[in-house]
């Protein structure tokens, strides 16, 4: 343990999936600067990934796909390090590192389904909250009261590059190999069983190019196994060879939303990331996601899938799509009041996110 010694202070980083990477590394990115500072990243998939199993891989390749070459630890040691600040966006319970200073939840996203609106919140120190919408949740659930000082407002920090100038849509579609002068539909599904993609995928692939249209299709990285589905996807959509299309297999979904002019989902959390661009949604309806039980918290009453069109069968997305592609100011003013409700202060995050963790870390922060 006299590693954490020396006169730093030392923050533990740790995920669960590469999504979760993608969430706090702007804040790692930014502490890395502070020569105060010393970090530690740690991971344990606890699912097998769509795409890839992450079980094969070792920690630094892992770490690597994301610019993170230093402080790399194993979760077993990891969890029981007596560090100043412990940082996820994760529940996994052998990531929780039970021994540091100060813990602090920053969530991988917002969904309708809301999984974490559950009881494990109350063993982090701090929560930073993605937006009101979040903190209204967790009050009604009477998980805190309405002025407890550990639900804080902070923004989701992996989305200040949809708001702030840094991406490029032509490099990005040129990066695809797509051609920047067509409109552009991104098709992500969500992971939970009885997603659209194990449902429908071959319907509403058929229906998607046949379109005039640039088709980026993003599997959900840490999909569920799901018994009812024999295609295997990620071989299906890497044999795909079609102009204007391509599959994307990475954790790192906020390019592709940025250079969409349409978003499908189903029930993930991008249909909630993609209103700040107050951009038209299709939600092709998954019965057995919403109408489930896996999800108590689930809330469609709020803004659920208020914000976008639904479709329940893959052949309307031959006229749903178009129509509001040449039309996509319906349901902007909805699209805009969700993206109010739900994300704080959008484009900031990342730094309301790092004075924070400042205080945290009882040092005054550098000057800027």
């Amino acid at each position: 343990m006299r590693l954490l010694k020396f006169g730093k202070k030392w923050v533990l980083f740790c995920a669960d999936n590469g999504v979760g990477v993608v969430m706090y590394r702007p804040l790692a990115q930014k502490l890395a600067l502070d020569p105060r500072v010393r970090q530690l990243h740690a991971m344990h998939l606890k699912r097998v990934r769509l795409v890839d199993t992450y079980e094969r891989e070792h920690p630094k390749q892992f770490f690597a796909k994301y610019g993170i070459q230093k402080g790399i630890t194993n979760y077993k040691l990891a969890r029981f390090l007596p560090v100043d600040l412990f940082v996820t966006p994760n529940f996994s319970e052998k990531l929780h590192c039970e021994r540091a200073r100060r813990k602090v939840q920053i969530f991988h996203g917002v969904s309708f389904k809301n999984y974490c609106i559950k009881d494990k919140v109350l063993r982090y120190d701090r929560l930073f909250l993605p937006g009101p919408y979040h903190r209204r949740r967790f009050i009604e659930a009477g998980l805190f009261k309405e002025d407890d000082e550990r639900l804080l407002l902070v923004g989701l920090p992996k989305l200040d590059r949809l708001v702030d100038g840094s991406l490029d849509r032509r490099a990005i579609l040129e990066e695809l190999r797509l051609d920047p002068a067509r409109r552009t539909v991104l098709y992500a599904p969500t992971g939970d069983r009885g997603n659209s993609l194990f449902r429908q995928g071959e319907e509403i692939l058929a229906a998607l190019l046949e379109l005039p249209v640039n088709l980026i299709v993003k599997p959900h990285d840490h999909a569920d196994r799901d018994e009812c589905c024999s295609i295997d996807w990620p071989a299906r959509l890497r044999a795909t060879r079609r102009e204007g299309f391509a599959a994307v297999f990475h954790s790192d979904v906020v390019p592709l939303l940025y250079a969409a002019d349409l978003l499908i989902t189903d029930a993930s959390s991008v249909a909630f990331e993609y209103t700040l661009l107050d951009r038209p949604v299709v939600f092709i309806d998954v019965p057995e996601i919403i109408e489930g039980t896996e999800a108590p918290m689930m809330d469609l009453s709020t803004w659920g899938r208020k914000g976008g069109d639904i479709v329940r069968r893959p052949s309307e997305l031959e006229e749903v799509v178009p129509r509001l592609l040449e039309n996509p100011g319906e349901k902007s003013a909805i699209r805009r009041a969700i993206a109010a409700d739900l994300f704080f202060e959008p484009g900031k995050a990342a730094q309301n996110a790092v004075s924070a963790l400042y205080r945290e870390l009882e040092l005054e922060p550098p000057p800027a």
